[in-house]
């Protein structure tokens, strides 16, 4: 029986620990930053686009078909995650500059296009009339004594 030796073989060598990456410098920083912003902001005016002729109708003869901008603003929120994750990733590499203006971008995508599908929802939802002021119902239904000076 030979001893097991906790040292690789002879001959084999392991390569040195990584070191962590050096930050970027402000001005490359600031040059990935304003790519990544260009480049969400054309994807961004694509979806948007999109959506405009999707609902863009001409014929003045027939009504113009309905077009839910849901999917539209789905996919800023996607965009907007995205930048969410380039945040993550830059701050991972030390890179605040840029990672802070990806979080900007994030949150003013995401938080955007959750505000216009709140306002496309509370849109579309048909609106409720006013009660009428007093009593409304009964506690014990309509045809009970406690609503007799209601009618019921």
């Amino acid at each position: 029986m030979t001893p097991s030796s906790p040292l690789p073989r002879p001959g084999i060598r392991l390569p040195p620990p990584a070191e962590p990456p050096e930050p970027l410098r402000p001005l490359a920083q600031f040059g990935v930053a304003l790519g990544l912003i260009v480049l969400e902001l054309a994807l961004t005016a694509v979806a948007l686009l999109i959506w405009f002729f999707a609902s863009l109708h001409l014929d003045t003869g027939t009504p113009a078909p309905e077009v839910s901008p849901a999917p539209y603003l789905l996919a800023v929120v996607a965009i907007g995650v995205g930048a969410g994750a380039m945040a993550v990733i830059w701050g991972g590499r030390r890179a605040w500059g840029v990672a802070v203006a990806q979080g900007l971008m994030a949150a003013l995508l995401t938080c955007g296009a959750l505000v216009g599908l709140a306002y496309e929802t509370r849109d579309a939802a048909p609106e409720q009339p006013a009660p009428a002021p007093g009593m409304v119902g009964c506690r014990s239904g309509d045809h009970s004594q406690e609503c007799a000076h209601l009618g019921g």
